[in-house]
């Protein structure tokens, strides 16, 4: 039975959720102020959105087939999980070559590469949570629905 205990308490989801939208706002204001071409720029915001977008596809794909019983139909294909890692990978991959090729003192790539680190992690940790947050309530009004 349900003992309506959540997983992440009200502080943990507000942080999680301040540390994407600080992330977020950090690489894109790194790139608006970056000097140079809107070429270069356009590379780094798409690059920063498959970042956040295919980290976010990846924890939910890890999650599902981790939860997913030996005997049960699976959530996702094979081809799905590869396509979800591949992704991943290469939007990881991109930032950072982008970044290795950047023509900016060791610093501002460093600023880069921290913040692309920070927006992955970040979006990792926000999934999360929000399905956490999403099958806790759903257990609670199951939980409620049979008292009655």
């Amino acid at each position: 039975m349900y003992t309506n205990r959540k997983r992440n308490t009200s502080a943990f989801t507000f942080m999680v959720w301040a540390s994407f939208i600080g992330a977020f706002f950090a690489m894109f204001v790194g790139i608006y102020t970056l000097e140079e071409a809107l070429s270069v720029k356009g590379y780094y915001a798409v690059c920063a959105l498959f970042l956040t977008m295919s980290s976010f596809v990846l924890q939910k794909v890890v999650r599902d087939n981790l939860e997913d019983g030996y005997g049960s139909r699976k959530r996702n294909t094979s081809a799905f999980t590869f396509m979800a890692w591949s992704s991943f990978s290469l939007a990881l991959i991109g930032m950072f070559i982008g970044i290795i090729n950047l023509e900016q003192p060791l610093s501002v790539k460093g600023y880069y590469a921290v913040t692309a680190l920070f927006l992955t992690m970040s979006s990792f940790v926000l999934q999360k949570t929000v399905r956490d947050n999403n099958e806790d309530e759903a257990l609670h009004v199951v939980d409620t629905a049979e008292e009655l």
